[in-house]
């Protein structure tokens, strides 16, 4: 997505406007800039901004905007967007990432991508940081740098009544099981499903969807027997539509979720700084209740690359 439009038009060489069909073309040009903003980006402002934090890279004190890639189709309380609305996100990650890009004298943009591509957004420069849902590992901590900032997990989810009983990983062997693309559950299917033909028994059939919108319609329609997916988020699912999704098994892959920032950027230890002013004076606990999040996930304070240590 453009980042800036470009209000200057030469108009020189044969066939030129005159200097009053220049000013009705500048005038017409301005007009639509709002449109062609919107249409480029989502940018988020709160009131007046301190000017940018000394600490930041160049790049992004320069341009005054903190670009944020997420993936809405993970849905909430993670991140979604407003019901009736094509560009106004809600959840924890998009409250968090504004009060952040706030406290460091910046705007915050948001650039909704496939969860798969996040990492190598990150890594072409198209985004300065992700907040999606995303566990810190690692495997992930060789390309990213992470700000742990909420514990999560994984957690399998049925529907209510499915004559399939899992009780644990080991019952999934010869089922149908469905995560998103680039997960820790996809590869937790991989994993579980080379245990399983280890010991001799069938191998998962593995599904991956991009988003969890398609997972959870495939289990619905019985294309699916077990989903996969945020331990919060099956959690609120099963907890609100406990006649059509039941939770099973034990939650796995307990760890913390980071705010990912490119390897060695300064941008990471002052994420660090700027949630744990918000952690000290409660902004940080009033999003995460606000949002649903039970005080087990909350982190007392953040930590840079946490998780390998998990």
């Amino acid at each position: 997505m453009g980042r800036a439009v470009n209000s200057q038009i030469k108009t020189t060489g044969p066939g030129s406007p005159g200097p009053k069909q220049e000013e009705n073309i500048m005038r017409k040009f301005s007009a639509i800039l709002p449109a062609i903003a919107m249409l480029s980006c989502v940018v988020f402002a709160s009131g007046s901004l301190a000017a940018p934090n000394e600490k930041l890279p160049e790049a992004i004190k320069a341009s005054g905007v903190l670009v944020l890639g997420t993936t809405s189709s993970i849905g909430l309380p993670w991140t979604g967007i407003k019901e009736g609305t094509s560009d106004v996100y809600v959840g924890v990650e998009p409250d968090l990432a504004a009060e952040i890009a706030k406290r460091l004298g910046l705007k915050l943009e948001v650039n909704n991508l496939g969860f798969d591509s996040l990492i190598p957004s990150l890594e072409a420069n198209r985004i300065n940081f992700i907040m999606s849902d995303m566990l810190d590992t690692p495997v992930r901590q060789k390309k990213v740098d992470f700000v742990d900032h909420i514990m999560g997990g994984s957690a399998m989810m049925q529907k209510t009544g499915s004559d399939k009983k899992i009780a644990s990983l080991d019952d999934v062997c010869g089922l149908k099981a469905s995560a998103l693309r680039g997960s820790m559950e996809s590869l937790s299917i991989a994993k579980q499903s080379e245990k399983c033909v280890a010991e001799g028994k069938p191998a998962i059939e593995a599904q991956l969807f991009p988003d969890t919108g398609a997972q959870i319609t495939a289990l619905t329609s019985n294309r699916t027997d077990v989903a996969m997916s945020d331990l919060i988020y099956v959690g609120m699912l099963a907890k609100k539509q406990s006649e059509k999704f039941t939770m099973v098994g034990e939650p796995f892959n307990f760890g913390p979720c980071g705010i990912a920032v490119p390897k060695a950027s300064p941008l990471g230890p002052l994420i660090v700084e700027t949630l744990d002013s918000m952690i000290a004076d409660g902004t940080y606990a009033e999003i995460m209740e606000r949002n649903g999040f039970v005080p087990q996930s909350y982190v007392t304070k953040a930590v840079l690359n946490g998780g390998a240590d998990k």
